[in-house]
């Protein structure tokens, strides 16, 4: 297990979305020493899938 903190989740949607699934693998790896490629690629396509939370304003506006 591990955490990734908003810079390098950032880093790996962003090779994830312009060079695909395996650039982002590479990019894991530079923050991460994860050696399995199953769990690298199963670890990448949960944190490409990730979205920001909304404002607490939003939530409490409806909106």
């Amino acid at each position: 297990m591990f955490m990734v903190d908003e810079e390098t989740a950032a880093a790996i949607q962003n090779a994830f979305c312009e060079k695909g699934e395996w650039a982002a693998v590479v990019e894991l790896r530079q923050h991460f020493k994860i050696s399995d490629n199953a769990e690298a690629l199963k670890a990448v396509r949960v944190i490409a899938g990730w979205r920001k939370p909304r404002m607490q304003a939003d939530l409490t506006s409806g909106g």
